[in-house]
């Protein structure tokens, strides 16, 4: 039979009141990880705020001065009274910051034990069961989530870091971000940081599936790390065919026909790219009507079984409503989304990339370039995402025909936003560097669109006539 371990701990709750009062400087190190929510009484969580609110203002948190702040306890007991027992029974400091890590770990088995009531609760009521199965992973990781490190640390403590990343990054064991391996765009974004929403705008058909997978191909292949993918519309196996065209460099056709092992060339190229890619660490999940819950659940689950460097979302705009969401309007539901990815983000440590629709308003304007204001059901997009990438290319035109895309970095926190122009290989599902003279007459204005008026604007006309 296994020991029980008691859900609360009196005596070290005291134990660490007493210490602060007896040594106020130990509220610098003790302060930084214990938190007013960690007691299990009302009393002493408010004891300690009055010790922590006392040393902040430079006065020494002695019992009287304590109770000058305030008079009586959420109980309603005498804050002299009480502060003065405690500081009696605790002779010493010396174990101020045991006491500390006990009350510390017996408030991390009360959540685990409230978790596990919930997940009774989850159990036993009606609904459907992957939804609650979500549910349920969200409850125990938000667990693992609250991490021990502390919430307030000093310029000192932040500044030893920095320079430990600067001599990795010196001896080559560390890099400062994930790039795309595309030099331009490279150049402009200077590589997707960890915590970072980048998002990857265009209209169907610009390669914004092409960007993504991409990256998540080339973090897997070349950087030997780990990417997860969740492809809304499109099939695993569509993505892995692509993927293999992209890495082979034999175009999808011949891979779809068959053709490309008859030949001994394309061959060779077909049997290096399996190898390449059936030895990296790219995860797909391509189950349709997925809902944020239930795309934030797999991510954490599948980070915890080994650790993700970015995340791929194909696309925003196809994200099932989850049935019990209060949102009724869906731009702010996908606002709430692009917010979710980026606290994701910033939990996980990774970058989370996220595709998204723009407008159909923009194929009928003058200038069919794209703007930030363009972005399909946006909502907060703007102001959640930290790199916002716009890919467009114009199929009336000679250059877009011939795969010349406009890629506009609109959104860059970290550096200065750019356009640049890259080369789009259908065939073989990628994107590679653009020739200095693609460059030529790209930022010109684009030619008016002669206007069309429709069948509608005509009958308007027709009936008009006297």
């Amino acid at each position: 039979m296994l020991a029980e371990r008691p859900l609360v701990a009196i005596e070290a709750e005291h134990g660490v009141l007493g210490a602060l009062m007896h040594s106020p400087d130990e509220c610098e190190v003790i302060g930084a990880y214990l938190d007013v929510s960690d007691f299990s009484q009302e009393d002493n969580g408010a004891l300690y705020a009055l010790i922590l609110a006392s040393h902040s203002k430079k006065v020494a948190p002695d019992p009287i001065t304590l109770s000058e702040i305030r008079a009586e306890l959420p109980s309603g007991d005498s804050t002299l009274v009480y502060a003065a027992e405690v500081m009696r029974n605790v002779p010493s400091a010396a174990n101020g910051r045991h006491y500390a890590k006990i009350v510390v770990e017996r408030a991390k088995a009360r959540r685990m034990y409230d978790v596990g009531q919930q997940l009774m609760e989850l159990a036993m009521s009606a609904g459907k069961i992957p939804e609650q199965v979500s549910q349920a992973q969200a409850l125990v990781m938000e667990l693992n989530s609250r991490e021990d490190s502390p919430d307030v640390v000093t310029m000192k403590e932040a500044l030893g870091p920095v320079f430990e990343d600067m001599q990795d990054r010196i001896d080559g064991k560390q890099f400062m971000g994930l790039e795309f391996g595309l030099a331009d765009l490279d150049k402009i974004v200077k590589c997707l940081r960890p915590g970072n929403l980048a998002i990857i705008a265009g209209r169907p058909g610009t390669g914004k599936t092409v960007l993504g997978m991409g990256l998540a191909d080339r973090v897997a292949t070349k950087k030997n790390g780990s990417s997860m993918v969740f492809s809304l519309e499109m099939p695993y196996k569509e993505l892995a065919k692509r993927s293999l065209a992209s890495e082979s460099g034999v175009s999808q056709n011949k891979i779809e026909t068959g053709e490309a092992i008859l030949n001994d060339e394309s061959a060779a190229r077909i049997t290096c790219a399996v190898a390449a890619l059936s030895k990296a660490d790219i995860r797909i999940c391509d189950k349709g009507g997925l809902t944020f819950s239930r795309i934030c659940s797999i991510a954490r689950f599948q980070h915890r079984a080994k650790p993700l460097d970015v995340i791929v979302v194909d696309y925003l705009s196809l994200i099932a409503t989850d049935p019990s969401a209060k949102l009724q309007n869906r731009n702010l539901e996908l606002g709430s989304y692009t917010r979710g990815f980026k606290a994701l983000a910033k939990e996980l440590g990774i970058p989370v990339v996220v595709l998204a629709q723009l407008n159909r308003g923009i194929e009928n304007r003058t200038d069919p370039k794209p703007k930030m204001s363009d972005l399909r059901d946006s909502g907060e997009i703007e102001q959640d995402a930290d790199v916002i990438i716009m890919a467009h290319r114009d199929m009336d035109s000679e250059r877009g025909q011939n795969g010349l895309t406009e890629v506009d970095v609109v959104k860059v926190r970290h550096a200065k936003p750019d356009f640049c122009v890259l080369q789009f290989q259908g065939e073989y599902a990628r994107f590679v560097n653009a020739a200095a003279a693609d460059y030529e007459d790209v930022r010109q204005p684009a030619p008016a669109r002669e206007h069309r008026p429709s069948a509608r604007t005509m009958l308007g006309v027709v009936k008009g006539v006297h």
